[in-house]
């Protein structure tokens, strides 16, 4: 018992959500004496769903997904007892006669959708004791990520909040630095590299005249504005994508591309989705942004601050579109910025 205990002390001193997965995997990894733990996530929907593996721990060692890393999926369909626990929201156990290994699934439910999955290998069939100790981990950790969610997202459009972006572009950032530095090979291999994974830009959206919307509708509508307008920006942008309310009509948003036509293609499909949509008792509503690669020896001021004078470049030119800040320095538009003072506010 004081041994489970040790494993909980552990896995609730975390507030880092790679962190906290790890402590589960690895406490079930020790106490159930598994071969392996895995932890999966179920992203897409219906047939393009897809696993992607963010935390693994196995004989061969310890391994959890960083935002810095290339997401690593495969199909659902490739694995026929994940598929079942996630269709059916129940524990799957299936046999691997080749390894001569037991494997375990749990779904992980959260408002009765199962988000992902616990993956458990054993020589042997868990027994009801062990079954029970996963299950309590499992719940564990759900409750756990509910707090946490609770802290990290904005109370009104469910979206990642202002305090959440500071960290995980500092994830970013610090998992660039890291991946650069331990690069060893050619320059051309590294170009090459770079080019297939993909570099990230941030973009800083904002509706346009929002005030307008609020002074003659009221805020019960400039509300639903916002609500709707969130969830347009979810079906829009991909998964891997992070989304983030910063304030008032203001939202920030992380991608991953391999080129700038990629993330202009995105944003532009965002951007024709919301002039496209009736909002009730509103009407018509758009939305301008602008946004700026990131590079490895950025700081998070001028990052934002980059993309903010992209995004005013963009309402001054008349609303209702995107603008680059790479491509406005270029174009005499912008200026180049100052490297911001660490007591200097972004907004």
């Amino acid at each position: 018992m004081i041994h489970v205990l040790k494993h909980v002390e552990s896995i609730t001193q975390h507030r880092d959500r790679a962190l906290l997965e790890l402590g589960v995997a690895s406490a079930l990894f020790e106490l159930v004496k598994a071969r392996e733990v895995n932890l999966h996530k179920i992203v897409g929907e219906g047939d393009a769903r897809a696993l992607e593996q963010v935390t693994h721990v196995g004989t061969d060692g310890v391994r959890y997904a960083t935002e810095a890393e290339i997401d690593d999926s495969q199909p659902i369909s490739a694995r026929p007892e994940i598929l079942a626990c996630v269709e059916n929201s129940q524990i799957v156990r299936r046999e691997h006669p080749e390894s001569g290994a037991f494997v375990h699934c749990f779904p992980i439910s959260v408002d009765r959708r199962v988000l992902g999955v616990l993956e458990v290998s054993c020589a042997q069939p868990l027994s009801e004791d062990d079954l029970g100790t996963a299950e309590g981990f499992l719940g564990l950790y759900r409750n756990y990520l509910s707090l946490l969610d609770y802290s990290e997202r904005d109370t009104l459009t469910g979206m990642l909040n202002r305090k959440t972006f500071d960290e995980s572009l500092s994830k970013i950032l610090g998992g660039m630095a890291a991946i650069r530095a331990a690069e060893n090979d050619s320059a051309p291999t590294r170009r090459r590299r770079q080019q297939d994974e993909g570099t990230y830009w941030l973009a800083v959206v904002d509706v346009d005249h929002f005030k307008r919307i609020n002074d003659q509708f009221g805020h019960l509508y400039g509300d639903e504005v916002l609500i709707l307008l969130a969830r347009i920006m979810r079906e829009s942008f991909r998964h891997q994508d992070k989304l983030f309310r910063f304030g008032g009509e203001e939202f920030v948003v992380t991608l991953r591309a391999t080129s700038e036509d990629e993330v202009r293609a995105a944003l532009e499909r965002f951007r024709m989705a919301v002039e496209g949509y009736s909002f009730p008792q509103v009407g018509r509503v758009t939305v301008s942004a602008g946004y700026t690669h990131i590079s490895t020896s950025d700081t998070i001021p001028e990052i934002v601050g980059r993309a903010d004078e992209a995004l005013y470049v963009a309402k001054e030119n008349g609303r209702n579109q995107i603008a680059s800040y790479e491509a406005a320095l270029n174009a005499g538009k912008v200026t180049v910025r100052d490297k911001p003072d660490s007591d200097i506010e972004l907004f």
